[in-house]
């Protein structure tokens, strides 16, 4: 019998490290229990405070690196451990990347998938984030704000973040001025940032509305900051622009792009670029191509150059964002967009028949309706993106039950120091 701590109580332990975890979490045993140790590698022993979880495990709280890893290193951000934005800064890069890589791996087991011969790894560097989400807190008139810590909704207070590009980081100092000027006290806000062509588009997601009193100073603040856009949300109303100084612009290849309000975007160029290059690679000489939950034209535009492309996404702002761009370009004949939930009505086998290749790169949850219209289809090439493997291995599984067979995989570490990855898989089917 386990005389670990029960609920309520907690105890220091000393342990061994032995495994990581599917989080990031450092695994020990203590009097058989498994514990999870957050910010701890296999082959540290440690000094942590355990608290109860569940039965047989516990997670503990790490005090004390009594004796390190061989290939744990100095994390380069000051407030690691406190800021939940990041869990594995204290890892070696190269055993990090090879975890990325055997993590995939082990996903794709639990639904008897294996890694193809041709898997490549693509990691990216810190300073390239060009999207976040930050939490504010306005509280006897000081506000907060940064990033939450993990599994806390305390704010930690962020002066700087190594992730970040040159322009996300120097715009933190009037982030804290707009929250100051715009909420009123014991209001909390999410404040979505993304740099673009011409500037920072702002919107503030809060469960109150923008009070009147304070949309002068808002506004005040967000000229002086120089943002293109601010916009504001509160509850399920749609997002208001609060200041337009100039339309918040992407680009797709070589075509411009209006970018909607919330409209979503890869969070880096550089992750941006090698998603594009995987797809590319993998739709070959295709040439006529569907490109599902396709946004606002990550794919289409450089697909359109080779390819004739139908673009179709649940967002009707990103797909008029689509199609005002197309008619810009005039690329009406390359590039069609249509407005439609494929999670609730996917396209049927028969629409899908002129298609020679079809791109589906779904939000996490992943796109089983859909797939399962493409299992039944003739389409002979899927290439198929997405931000979490355990919902891709559900639909992958689902297509090479249909006679496809997984031949590219491409790992990307979009999502530096973390636990999280996305993937470019190529299926073929005869």
């Amino acid at each position: 019998m386990t005389n670990a701590p029960q609920s309520g109580t907690s105890e220091t332990v000393d342990l061994a490290i032995e495994t990581l975890g599917a989080q990031g979490d450092g695994i020990g045993r203590y009097e058989g229990a498994q514990v999870f140790v957050p910010y701890t590698l296999p082959g540290d022993r440690v000094r942590v405070r355990l608290q109860v979880k569940g039965n047989n495990a516990f997670t503990g709280r790490l005090i004390d690196v009594l004796a390190p890893a061989a290939n744990r290193v100095v994390p380069p951000c000051p407030v690691f451990t406190q800021c939940g934005g990041c869990a594995m800064q204290h890892m070696a890069l190269a055993d990090y990347s090879a975890w990325k890589q055997a993590q995939v791996a082990a996903t794709l087991a639990t639904r008897g998938l294996s890694l193809p011969p041709e898997t490549h790894f693509v990691g990216t560097i810190p300073g390239g984030r060009r999207r976040a989400v930050f939490a504010a807190h306005k509280d006897k008139d000081r506000v907060v704000l940064g990033f939450h810590a993990a599994m806390s909704h305390e704010i930690v207070p962020l002066e700087d973040c190594l992730l970040l590009t040159p322009a996300l980081r120097a715009s933190l100092p009037h982030l804290r001025s707009l929250a100051a000027m715009a909420l009123h006290n014991k209001q909390k806000a999410d404040i979505q940032v993304t740099e673009t062509l011409t500037g920072l588009d702002v919107l503030v997601l809060s469960a109150d509305n923008l009070a009147e009193a304070r949309r002068q100073s808002l506004i005040s603040v967000a000229r002086e900051a120089d943002f293109a856009r601010v916009s504001w949300a509160h509850g399920k109303a749609q997002p208001e622009p609060i200041v337009m100084a100039r339309v918040p612009q992407v680009r797709f290849a070589d075509i411009t792009v209006d970018l909607p309000i919330g409209a979503f975007l890869q969070p880096s160029v550089e992750g941006e670029a090698a998603l594009v290059a995987a797809v590319l690679a993998g739709i070959g000489k295709s040439k006529r191509v569907a490109d599902l939950y396709g946004g606002c034209g990550t794919f289409s535009f450089p697909l359109a150059k080779r390819a004739r492309v139908l673009s179709v996404d649940s967002a009707k702002p990103a797909v008029a964002s689509l199609i005002a761009a197309v008619n810009r370009a005039q690329l009406s004949g390359r590039v069609e967009g249509l407005a439609r939930d494929l999670d609730q009505s996917p396209l049927p086998p028969g629409d899908l028949k002129p298609f020679d290749a079809v791109i589906f790169d779904p939000p996490r949850a992943g796109a089983e309706m859909q797939v399962r219209m493409l299992a039944k289809s003739q389409v002979k090439l899927v290439v198929a993106v997405s931000c979490n493997p355990a919902s891709f291995a559900r639909d992958a599984r689902l297509l090479v039950d249909a006679g496809f067979k997984m031949t590219a995989l491409t790992i990307l570490d979009q999502f530096l120091w973390s636990q999280h990855s996305e993937l470019v898989a190529v299926l073929k089917r005869g």
